[in-house]
């Protein structure tokens, strides 16, 4: 699951980044970022720790989330930064879910052109940027379709119906109305899905200051925010940079009971729908992502593409249960493991072992 943070200049994304990557980049304050900072941050599990002490494995993989955090979005309205959004939006777009960062501090090291913090302007301005650029890349495809269907050549049919699927989408773009209102079929959203659509994808609002978001930070948008949370992301840095020893003692301090790193892995899986299952055994025990809602075929295609091909039955139980048994062997001897088919929905802390026919 790659989540890139977006958020403009001085927005104090990189002290975010900071804060929950564990190994920090070097950064002035001030200076122009010009490349983007790319690192995987654990999912620390107490489920799979627990998991872990019952097999002592060769090995231990928790999950982990990829976070980019790329140069801010520049403010200004020239030509120049005009062209620098648009290359940094186009790269982004790859990315499975976003953290739009909003400065809700004071800094004269930040390069804002405005001198107090203005965090609802500055997520108006985002998104309006965001869903602009959406409506260009649909604009731009849209009307080389038109010329096309005119023409009526041999891919005519496909054209014109890849046409009006980008139509419905155009009309709610320029209306400001959420992409994930427009009812599209499975087939129709299979025909964009190359898009990489920012307004299809999920958003969560991250509030970087010592202040509570104020009640309906989010709402009202054309890209709906899946969550909103605060993180003073300067005096989380400074405690992720902190020997360990000395952290326990300084969180008591500030009243903060959980990392930033936990705090917004957390959040992140709440708000884009994320769950985690687990696979056990004396060489590997592991966490995996998947979707809430995903059904066991797709679990096995995240293990390997040839166990979801060859999917014959996933063996499950739920993590508490062994646990609760204390090995398998006595799980087993109680019945506790269940047979699925392709179509069981996994369940958050999940434990699915694959039989396959390949």
């Amino acid at each position: 699951m790659r989540i890139a943070l977006i958020g403009l200049a001085g927005s104090g994304k990189t002290t975010v980044f900071n804060a929950v990557a564990d190994d920090p980049v070097d950064t002035t304050p001030g200076a122009l970022q010009t490349e983007t900072h790319v690192q995987v941050v654990k999912v620390r599990d107490p489920r799979l720790d627990a998991c872990r002490d019952i097999f002592n494995p060769k090995k231990f993989t928790p999950a982990g989330l990829e976070l980019w955090d790329p140069p801010g979005l520049p403010e200004g309205t020239t030509e120049g930064d005009k062209e620098r959004r648009t290359r940094l939006l186009s790269k982004l777009r790859d990315a499975d879910a976003y953290v739009l960062v909003l400065r809700a501090f004071r800094s004269d090291a930040y390069p804002y052109l405005r001198a107090d913090a203005d965090p609802k302007a500055d997520l108006t301005r985002v998104v309006e940027d965001l869903v602009s650029a959406d409506f260009v890349i649909a604009e731009t495809r849209a009307e080389k379709l038109r010329q096309s269907v005119q023409k009526k050549t041999r891919t005519f049919e496909q054209d014109k119906q890849e046409l009006t699927v980008l139509e419905k989408c155009l009309a709610s773009l320029e209306a400001g109305t959420p992409l994930s209102q427009v009812g599209l079929g499975d087939a129709e959203d299979k025909r964009i899905r190359g898009f990489q659509f920012f307004a299809r994808k999920p958003f969560l609002v991250l509030w970087n200051g010592a202040d509570e978001p104020p009640a309906g930070m989010g709402e009202g948008l054309p890209i709906p925010m899946q969550g909103v949370f605060a993180m003073d992301a300067g005096l989380e840095a400074e405690l992720a940079a902190m020997d360990p020893e000395d952290r326990p003692a300084f969180m008591e301090e500030f009243g903060i009971e959980e990392s930033a790193a936990e705090r917004f892995v957390r959040e992140v899986y709440a708000g884009v729908g994320l769950r985690s299952f687990f696979t056990v055994g004396d060489d590997e025990v592991r966490a995996w992502t998947i979707n809430a809602g995903d059904d066991a075929v797709t679990a096995a295609g995240k293990i390997h593409t040839d166990l979801a091909k060859g999917f014959v039955r996933a063996e499950v139980f739920p993590h508490e249960d062994l646990l609760e048994a204390g090995s398998m062997r006595d799980l087993k001897a109680k019945g506790g493991i269940r047979l699925e088919s392709k179509d069981y929905v996994v369940q958050d802390g999940d434990i699915v072992h694959i039989r396959s026919g390949l």
